[in-house]
């Protein structure tokens, strides 16, 4: 994958002496990784030139040459892809897209991020060209809990919107799924426009797959001359090999990428930051989105941030933040957001369904106490909980011994109080990361 890559390149400033032949081989790797990832080609030759510069740049105070390597990097790989976006203040958003895209899905997707935000939302089903849509946004906007506007009959995708304005005008949030095509036509650019008449959108979103890659480049901009979009979303980011060329070629428009779909639940919608997503995906860890995200989940699982990130995990906030995995999602993309994903195995990461029953069965059988304090399970009381349960006493022990990993990983956040963690940004938990080694000795990259 493409951070993976890039982790790698990166590496070989840190295990060989930084000379000219070091610089060339780092760029090689960069060059070989980013075109993989279908990035456009003059957005890697243009880096590559930008890399030779930086070893010729005068070096600020307290720092090495190699830490301003890495930093003058990393910050352009950032930049190359996307660059950070406020999102704007929106009220009216039309999505726009070919078939294929998961536009739809992200609909509902949108509208439960806004809903859990606090907004009033109202989805419309314009998309009168599918059969299925209608159903599909129905029973999606139920999943997500918002409103749901739409005309089985109506032919007309103007009118339908038209009607769904005059009955909803106390919604702060109104998201309009216009029909898609295989390709962007003459029907497909009136009936859009058509559209607009009525609905006067302040946010025309352009939803396409990231599989497309650097075609992303011509599709936004052919959507952008049609009918004048604004900015994007790009789906199934967490399964293409070609996301890093999306996500550059839509910056090589001037597209602003304000969303990415990474997974297959309605709550795998995320705002785009690249810095933030460059740092996940080559390993350096995003503590603010893990923060975000078990702040939004806590409202519904009595859980919060810090049982999760300080000092109080139990075997009681374990099986809470199995639980709140099912929204979340695995082990693996907790331990990715806390840059640790390499340090654990691969069954240490993966907690299925029935596991998490069995889990639930064994946790009903200690006490209280137990709970609160796993380290009173010794010998004894785990041959009498395995007893209670039903289960075999080594089922009790891989309990335990997932708590523990688990464990490892939150206490190294112990000593962070709430204004440090207000305060994270990238360059501090990128150095705190560079502290937080199962090991200890292997390496880190140090990113200022």
């Amino acid at each position: 994958m493409l951070g993976e890559k890039l982790r790698a390149a990166l590496d070989l400033l840190q295990h060989s002496a930084l000379d000219r032949d070091a610089i060339k081989a780092v760029t090689k790797e960069l060059q070989r990784a980013l075109i993989a990832s279908d990035v456009p080609l003059d957005l890697v030759l243009d880096l590559s030139k930008k890399i030779e510069d930086f070893s010729n740049e005068k070096l600020p105070s307290n720092i090495t040459m190699r830490e301003h390597l890495i930093k003058r990097i990393y910050d352009n790989l950032a930049d190359l892809l996307g660059g950070d976006y406020e999102l704007p203040q929106a009220k009216r958003i039309l999505l726009v897209g070919l078939f294929g895209t998961g536009k739809t899905t992200t609909t509902a997707r949108l509208a439960k991020w806004y809903a859990k935000r606090g907004k009033s939302v109202l989805v419309v089903c314009a998309d009168t060209f599918r059969p299925a849509s209608y159903e599909q946004l129905q029973q999606l906007s139920e999943k997500a809990q918002v409103t749901f506007y739409g005309e089985k009959n109506e032919k007309l995708p103007y009118k339908i919107v038209q009607n769904a304005l005059q009955k909803f005008k106390d919604k702060e949030i109104i998201i309009v799924d216009s029909a898609g095509r295989n390709a962007l036509d003459k029907e497909m650019v009136d009936e859009v426009k058509d559209m607009h008449k009525v609905f006067n959108a302040d946010q025309n979103w352009l939803v396409f797959s990231a599989d497309i890659g650097q075609v992303a480049n011509k599709q936004a901009k052919a959507f952008h001359d049609a009918i004048g979009v604004n900015g994007i979303i790009i789906t199934k980011m967490d399964g293409s090999a070609k996301g890093g060329g999306a996500l550059a070629a839509c910056h090589q428009t001037k597209a602003p990428v304000y969303f990415i779909g990474v997974g297959e639940r309605l709550e795998d919608l995320e705002q785009f930051n690249a810095t933030r997503y460059l740092g996940r995906i080559m390993g350096y860890g995003d503590l603010q989105s893990l923060l975000e995200k078990t702040a939004e989940l806590s409202e519904d699982e009595e859980l919060s941030p810090e049982d999760l990130l300080k000092g109080d995990f139990t075997l009681k906030t374990f099986y809470k933040q199995l639980e709140m995995a099912k929204k979340i999602g695995p082990f693996g993309k907790i331990a990715e957001m806390l840059g640790m994903k390499q340090h654990l195995q691969a069954d240490q990461l993966k907690v299925g369904e029935e596991k998490l029953k069995s889990y639930k069965v064994i946790m009903d059988s200690m006490t209280p106490q137990e709970l609160n304090d796993p380290d009173l399970l010794s010998k004894q009381r785990i041959h009498r909980v395995a007893k209670g349960s039903g289960k075999p006493e080594s089922e009790v022990r891989e309990l335990i011994k997932q708590y523990n990993n688990m464990a490892k990983m939150f206490k190294q956040f112990s000593k962070l109080n709430e204004k440090d963690l207000q305060n994270m940004d990238q360059t501090k938990m990128q150095r705190l990361m560079k502290k937080m080694q199962f090991g200890g000795k292997k390496k880190r990259l140090l990113v200022r």
